[in-house]
């Protein structure tokens, strides 16, 4: 990795851990000022909400000359937030703070991303700087989670709050020092491009059942995510587990997506994308109700590596259908790419406040079985719907 890649790779470390320390300690701190867990399912959501509605603004906003100053503007923002989330225990305080960080944090990574693949010095490899770049975003999920969870065992939740919002500031330092090289050619606004067919058609194309496949699976593997991701905490305290072995086990679990993530295209190509999307999920959803079998940490971290394991091979799988199984004279690929991403995003917003709302009736522990049981159905019926769907477009075209 060349020097000037590794000074762009800092600031995602940064930014991505002050995310996942936030996010580790929210649950056990709204649970601490007695909100009902459908509230804390809810005021989770807020944040992948705002940060879905922040991306289509933010990519259309980008502009290579003022994007450091949209950078130092939406990490100020998340700084703030979560300095603020500390005071926050009005239930609209809190929801605010939330929006705010949502939208922050959905700016700088739609912005980011384009800024650092424009920064990147021009004799360093494109695909070794995406795979530094994601192994950045686990180096962040995983020592912000592990970091977070010591802090708030030992100093309390308001602190790591407060701490958290140090990474902020380091960021904000780091960035003040990236300088983007000018570009060594001449670049075409990739907004000005045009495609070869309208954009309703392209929206049109999200009923051919292989688009709608793919979007089912990145939709119901987020809300699979998510629901776990967001609940793992309350249930670990519920069953004498400490923040630090809870930050621990997301520790790795984000680990073994990144390790597993570069390995995932050969097992991709001997088994097929497709057969590989279909039966990863329900047995990454199979670890996941055996959870409530367990109370120790070391069976614990057990089942979320090995349903980490099977989220990397679903993950890249579907990424490969995406741009193996699409006909792109049928719908353009920056159509396909916002489709699959949006997915992803609602998946995201659906996992906490379905767990919330399941959890109200089972408890945390039954939400581990329930939960990825109706996932695991309504999965299956949307794979039916898209069979049909697909028949029924085909009989029409006939």
């Amino acid at each position: 990795m060349k020097a000037a890649t590794l000074k762009l790779c800092l600031p995602v470390i940064a930014m991505t851990a002050q995310q996942t320390a936030a996010s580790l300690v929210i649950p056990p701190f709204l649970q601490e000022l007695q909100y009902p867990v459908s509230a804390i399912g809810s005021l989770i959501s807020v944040a992948p909400a705002l940060s879905l509605l922040a991306r289509l603004p933010s990519g259309l906003a980008y502009r290579r000359d003022r994007a450091r100053a949209f950078l130092l503007g939406a990490i100020s923002v998340m700084t703030l937030c979560t300095f603020l989330y500390s005071f926050a225990a009005q239930s609209l305080y809190f929801a605010l703070v939330q929006a705010f960080f949502g939208f922050a944090y959905g700016a700088t990574g739609t912005i980011y991303l384009a800024f650092f693949v424009e920064a990147l010095p021009p004799d360093e490899d494109r695909h070794h700087a995406m795979g530094y770049y994601a192994g950045c975003l686990a180096i962040g999920y995983s020592a912000g989670g592990f970091a977070a969870g010591y802090v708030a065992d030992k100093f309390g939740y308001a602190l790591t709050f407060q701490l958290a919002s140090v990474l902020g500031l380091i960021c904000i330092a780091l960035l003040l020092f990236l300088r983007p090289p000018p570009s060594s050619q001449a670049v075409k606004d990739p907004g000005k491009e045009k495609s070869d067919q309208p954009a309703l058609a392209s929206l049109k194309a999200m009923l051919e059942p292989r688009l709608a496949t793919i979007v089912v699976v990145s939709l119901f593997l987020n809300l699979l995510h998510q629901m776990g991701h967001a609940f793992l905490p309350l249930y670990g305290l519920a069953v004498g587990l400490t923040l630090t072995q809870v930050g621990a086990i997301r520790a790795f679990y984000s680990l073994c997506n990144a390790i597993i993530r570069p390995f995932s295209g050969s097992v991709a190509k001997r088994v097929g994308q497709r057969r590989l999307s279909r039966a990863g999920l329900p047995l990454q959803s199979a670890f996941m109700m055996l959870v409530p079998l367990f109370h120790d940490f070391g069976p614990l971290v057990t089942l979320f590596v090995l349903a980490g394991f099977l989220r990397a091979l679903v993950l890249v799988a579907n990424s490969i259908s995406m741009v193996e199984d699409i006909d792109t004279t049928r719908a353009s690929r920056g159509i396909v790419s916002g489709v699959y991403n949006a997915a992803g995003d609602i998946g995201n917003i659906l996992g906490p406040s379905a767990g919330g709302l399941i959890a109200t009736f089972t408890g945390v522990a039954g939400l581990f079985v329930v939960g990825p049981l109706m996932i695991v159905v309504l999965f299956f019926l949307s794979l039916w719907g898209c069979r049909f769907a697909g028949r029924s477009i085909r009989l029409g075209h006939s």
